[in-house]
């Protein structure tokens, strides 16, 4: 039910862009506010869902036909955008601290928590990802022998400084060959990061070297704000079943975070 009432929400956020002034691709959403909104509900929406998957398809062909990791991304987003499912079970003593978390956590970086002990609820905002631009498409970067090429990077804003010594895989996954190692205190090139994990693509003069996890690294503090974050709400009221959605937020040309349900 809850998937049906947000998809069918997304249709609406989608046919409103179209009539606003065009934010950049991945910044189409409801504002913040939205998140936590209750705009409708009932069996009329569900008919549209449809309609919204097969807009979203449309939108991720159109925009990348080359380009099938962001056209997909691009897709699925402008085709579920920020329902109100989760706002709809608040009260509205409840919104303005959820509100509140998940703006720190986007600004910060940082999960954050919530509650509300006057009415039972809580809250948990946790930043999954931050990304620092569009997707880096592999065939642009050049990779040492034995290291794995994949389809694209997610840009990476931050200088990284090796923790201990690490081993460089011939790909993402600790069951990878080892094809290097990194050495305690070593400051290292990071060309990109794996779509959806924490693994990142290490290089040395251009070239991807190994992958490593990026537990194993620290990131330096003075690198740029990242553009987008993708996140996981989750919200446990009174009586019924803790719900958890993950969203996509971007910042706006006015600087203001807009988010999408992915």
């Amino acid at each position: 039910m809850s998937k049906s009432i947000t998809t069918a929400l997304s249709i609406v956020a989608i046919m409103a862009s179209g009539l606003a002034a065009p934010l950049p691709a991945l910044a189409q959403g409801k504002p913040l506010g939205g998140l936590f909104s209750c705009d409708a509900s009932g069996g009329k929406q569900e008919g549209g869902a449809l309609i919204g998957a097969g807009v979203g398809a449309l939108l991720g062909t159109q925009v990348a036909k080359n380009e099938k990791g962001l056209g997909a991304l691009v897709g699925a987003a402008a085709g579920a955008a920020a329902g109100s499912y989760i706002g709809c079970r608040m009260q509205s003593t409840d919104t303005s601290r959820a509100q509140a978390a998940t703006k720190k956590a986007l600004e910060t970086g940082q999960s954050q928590a919530w509650s509300n002990p006057r009415t039972g609820a809580s809250g948990r905002v946790d930043v999954v990802a931050s990304t620092y631009g569009p997707p880096i498409a592999g065939d642009q970067l050049r990779f040492e022998r034995n290291v794995r090429q994949l389809a694209s990077y997610d840009a990476v804003g931050a200088d990284y400084t090796v923790r201990s010594t690490a081993n460089l895989r011939a790909g993402p996954s600790t069951s990878e060959s080892v094809v290097g190692k990194l050495s305690a205190g070593e400051r290292v090139e990071v060309l990109g990061g794996v779509p959806g994990s924490n693994w990142l693509l290490i290089g040395r003069g251009g070239y991807g070297t190994g992958y490593v996890s990026s537990s194993l690294l620290t990131a330096s503090g003075y690198g740029p704000e990242p553009s987008c974050r993708t996140i996981a709400a989750q919200v446990s009221t009174r009586g019924q079943r803790p719900t958890t959605e993950r969203y996509n937020a971007c910042k706006d040309g006015r600087g203001e975070w807009r988010l999408m349900q992915v």
